[in-house]
């Protein structure tokens, strides 16, 4: 069984240099240096816990070839509880097909060494594999790669993939392999892209794109929230819809006066608050809810039936009344709140009528405030 496993890689590794052989090595060059977290899955007959493990990589790129050495490490166990420590050193030949936007393909292929420890136990075998994945330049230096790897050890009758995701840093800029025929007779034409981004200049809307800024499938910079500002001038990131921007991208503000007056009338010499007012009384509360930087003022007024000093003492009372259902009944905080009695000062209403009387013994909460609102377009 090991020999057919043996075959595989040896069949695997010379497909990707076939592959490779009518890829022409450019001149310039560029090396890649990653780290990432490998998914380890192992077949049944192993009888080891799938695990996350580490992986590191340094690599050269040429053209559309890169030869690179990885090396993963990760430590699991089995059912019954042994542990188990991998270790494996090997080469890979990527072979990069074409660049879409930031997104660059490749397969790939290798061979290497394996470390197998288990307590005293210990056993080195070649391992081959074969694999896929991309690219994704997260600028002119930077790039993330998800793999799939597939591997074949020698001397073991069963095999493990990974599934991986590794951050790399590479030297010279992204790169894009020329192809020549095999006569040599004529260059092969590579498409210009003067700023870079990915998108040749007969294809891209938006030329001079700066370096490392995302673009779409245009070659235009992204811009996420559709405010007409590119991402990477947007200062304000998810703007709301139809909302006006200015040219940093954040909403444009203009100022409005809002205010909301409560009326809480009382029975004669009476401080106790009606509960068919509570539900005024919230309104003002819900009020200061939305409006975190305002307060309110709880004013307290009575008729003129018995003497003023008594009314200026009974109008604070029902002030204080309307204040505390405020706090202890919707929550507000006390610190928000004042209370005012102004007795029978303030009428507003003819007391030669028993209706003018009851309109004058009232509570008025008065709360104003300044607002920024979004403009709409």
């Amino acid at each position: 069984m090991s020999l057919v496993y043996k075959s595989k890689g040896m069949l695997a590794f010379g497909a990707a240099c076939m592959m490779s052989s009518p890829i022409a090595l450019a001149e310039d060059k560029s090396y890649e240096f990653g780290l990432g977290i490998p998914y380890y899955n192992f077949d049944s007959g192993f009888d080891l816990d799938d695990e996350f493990g580490l992986r590191g990589l340094v690599g050269m790129r040429t053209g559309r070839l890169q030869f690179e050495l990885d090396f993963d490490t990760v430590s699991t166990e089995r059912t019954s509880e042994d542990d188990v420590d991998l270790q494996q050193v090997y080469g890979n030949v990527l072979v990069f097909g074409e660049t879409i936007g930031n997104f660059d393909p490749f397969i790939s292929a290798g061979w290497g060494q394996l470390d197998y420890t288990e307590g005293d136990y210990d056993e080195e075998t070649t391992v081959s594999n074969i694999g896929a994945g991309f690219k994704y330049y997260l600028g002119d230096s930077f790039a993330v790669r998800p793999s799939i790897n597939y591997f074949f050890p020698t001397e073991f009758d069963d095999n493990y993939a990974t599934v991986a995701v590794t951050f790399s840093y590479f030297t010279g800029g992204r790169k894009v392999g020329k192809t020549h025929s095999a006569s040599k007779a004529e260059p092969v034409s590579v498409p210009k892209d003067a700023d870079n981004d990915g998108i040749i200049d007969s294809k891209d809307r938006c030329q001079n794109t700066p370096a490392g800024v995302l673009v779409n499938g245009y070659g235009c910079p992204m811009d996420s929230d559709n405010d007409g500002i590119y991402d990477y001038q947007d200062e304000c990131a998810n703007t709301p819809a139809n909302i006006k921007v200015d040219d940093k991208g954040c909403p444009l503000k203009l100022e409005k006066t809002i205010e909301i007056e409560l009326k809480v009338n009382f029975d004669s010499n009476s401080d106790i608050v009606k509960p068919q007012y509570y539900p005024e009384i919230q309104q003002v509360a819900e009020f200061l809810s939305q409006y975190a930087g305002t307060a309110v003022v709880i004013e307290g007024h009575t008729d003129t039936m018995g003497a003023a000093s008594y009314n200026k003492s009974l109008s604070q009372k029902r002030a204080d009344a309307v204040a505390n259902v405020l706090t202890s009944r919707f929550n507000v905080e006390s610190s928000r709140v004042t209370a005012v009695g102004y007795g029978e000062e303030q009428p507003i209403a003819d007391e030669s009528t028993r209706q003018g009387l009851i309109a004058n013994r009232r509570v008025v909460a008065k709360v104003s405030t300044k607002v920024e609102a979004l403009q709409a377009n």
